[in-house]
């Protein structure tokens, strides 16, 4: 009995470590499946995101260090209520709720969900799978706004993302307790009305709250566009919690530098260069900062015949194209081996290369074929249709086209890189012969707006002669555009000239709403009033529209209940 006593102990202790033993293999077994379950899946995302932030998506020949390397986190200031410095991207990264990002030409949106998705990619990958290593937040996915239009988002992210077995499925969680953040990145380039409206009922179905007794939804949504229309915002709704994506200040363009260059003596240099040329404004827009640190660090500073920005990117766009010139050459070489039409094509084209992309740009803003405008065109204007002397002309034009860095290869067509410089090029022809009416056109029509700012700026021409269109609603609607632009055009920052503009605004809005033919161009300039009253100074402008004795009794009552009308509008978002 003494002997039994101590057995049957040690083999209830045996029995119950083998016991212990069995359920933490067994739970480590299910842990390391789950693990390899959502890390299998989603290690080949998070490779292929992190892969593309490797390279800078700007390059000016030569080595341009990673994106990562050079890049300047951002702050964004609510569309509604701007106050302070503003919030950072990485809070709304991680926070609840859609969000919209509004920013203009070159803000740098694109950039940004490049970025982000980078380092969120890399973060997750160094947690190797293991739930208490894994970065804070959700998990990034990006998807242009173009590939919304023919399909709902999850196909559209499913075809994005290709994978072996399953595909990619934004219904499901992407791991266990986290959420998806999918960026669509830039509604605004869906240049057809009816094609970007189709995008943006979609958005909007997407951010509608579920019914409250079903779950939550597994996504969020972070949405990137430049400007839109108050009724297209409006489609929007409350689902989407707005932001402006903030300017560069001198602090951001200085790090900018320190981040590049290889030492402070060489930044503080080119710091010193910017100032010199009078762009030390203009470089607190990001493309125009990394186009300054382009073409300074690569030889072409003293190359600009005057300071400025206009020659700024004159330079860089003519250096694009010196760089791309291999490719014409060849085409003309191949037109010269067919004789006789051959040879008079190929010394029209040889003159013609600047034309032939700024063709190709201004179908590409316009969501038309870029290779076959300029087919077209070659066959409109050249002594004979080159097509006709090489059969495979349309496949010479796609590679001088591509050789320019300007586009990139998508699908069965071309897409710009670089979407402000393709709308600097297509600028070129309105600069060279300025037509007012045609201006006034392009400025009021979305896709072409940053076209129209291109050109007057190119063309040096003054805005004054919008102030005898102020009366009628295009002008005064084409004005305000150029207000919130904040382009440096002379004359548009004058303080009487910005009070006049929003006086008409003012007007327009106020008395069209009873109109019918009206109310398309009252929510148009109500729009830029929200938009310019989102900066202090214009803020400040409008309070004194609204008691200056001097301005119209209906101009000041206006000015009174726009207030009253954006007090009531700035509410808080909805949550989903």
């Amino acid at each position: 009995m003494d002997l039994e006593i101590p057995n049957q102990v040690a083999g209830v202790v045996s029995g119950t470590l083998a016991l212990a033993g069995a359920v933490l293999a067994v739970r480590r077994y299910t842990r390391d499946r789950d693990r390899r379950g959502w890390w299998s899946a989603l290690s080949p995302v998070w490779k292929r995101e992190a892969d593309a932030g490797i390279v800078h998506p700007h390059r000016f020949g030569g080595y341009v260090k990673p994106l990562s390397e050079v890049y300047v986190p951002r702050r964004v200031v609510p569309r509604l209520a701007p106050a302070g410095d503003g919030v950072d991207v990485a809070d709304l990264l991680t926070g609840a709720g859609n969000v919209l990002l509004i920013g203009e030409p070159g803000s740098g949106k694109t950039a940004l969900v490049r970025y982000e998705s980078a380092r969120s990619a890399q973060r997750w990958l160094a947690g190797r799978g293991r739930r208490r290593r894994s970065p804070p937040g959700p998990v990034l996915v990006s998807l242009p706004a173009a590939a919304l239009v023919h399909q709902p988002l999850p196909a559209a992210l499913a075809e994005a993302y290709p994978r072996e077995g399953a595909p990619l499925d934004v219904e499901q969680p992407p791991a266990p307790g986290r959420r998806w953040l999918v960026c669509v990145d830039g509604v605004d380039a869906v240049a057809d009305p009816d094609e970007r409206a189709v995008v943006l009922n979609r958005l909007a179905t997407l951010a509608r709250s579920p019914a409250p007794a079903a779950a939550p939804k597994p996504w969020r949504l972070l949405v990137t566009t430049r400007h839109l229309a108050e009724d297209e915002l409006a489609v929007l709704g409350d689902g989407y919690a707005a932001y402006h994506l903030a300017h560069f200040t001198d602090a951001d363009v200085a790090l900018l530098a320190a981040r590049w260059f290889p030492d402070d003596a060489t930044a503080r240099r080119f710091l010193d260069w910017a100032h010199a040329q009078r762009i030390t404004g203009p470089v607190h827009n990001p493309l125009t900062a990394t186009i300054a640190v382009l073409v300074w660090e690569g030889g072409q500073a003293e190359a600009a015949p005057q300071p400025g920005p206009a020659a700024l990117l004159d330079e860089f766009v003519r250096a694009l194209l010196r760089g791309g010139r291999d490719s014409l050459d060849a085409a003309c070489e191949a037109l010269l081996r067919c004789p006789p039409e051959g040879e008079s094509i190929a010394a029209w084209l040889m003159a013609r290369h600047t034309e032939l992309v700024e063709v190709a740009a201004t179908a590409a803003v316009t969501g038309g074929d870029p290779v076959a405008a300029v087919v077209d065109w070659s066959a409109a204007h050249a002594p004979a249709p080159p097509a006709r002397a090489l059969p495979d002309w349309p496949a010479h034009v796609r590679q001088i086209l591509l050789a320019t860095n300007l586009f990139r290869a998508d699908r069965h067509t071309l897409a710009s890189v670089w979407p402000s410089l393709v709308d600097y090029l297509a600028a070129g022809p309105l600069a060279r012969d300025w037509r007012p009416d045609e201006w006034v056109t392009l400025m009021n029509t979305r896709s072409t707006r940053f076209v129209a700012l291109q050109a007057i700026s190119r063309a040096a021409v003054a805005p004054a002669f919008l102030r005898d269109r102020l009366a009628e609603p295009d002008g005064a609607i084409a004005a305000g555009h150029l207000l919130a632009s904040r382009a440096g055009t002379g004359g548009a920052g004058a303080l009487p000239f910005r009070a006049d503009v929003l006086a008409a605004l003012l007007t327009h809005w106020a008395g069209g709403a009873d109109r019918p033919a009206g109310r398309d161009a009252a929510r148009e300039c109500f729009s830029l009033l929200m938009t310019l009253a989102a900066d202090r100074a214009d803020r400040d402008l409008l309070h004194d529209v609204a008691t200056d004795p001097r301005r119209p009794g209906d101009v000041r009552r206006a000015a009174a209940l726009f207030f009253a009308v954006r007090k009531r509008n700035a509410r808080p978002p909805r949550t989903t």
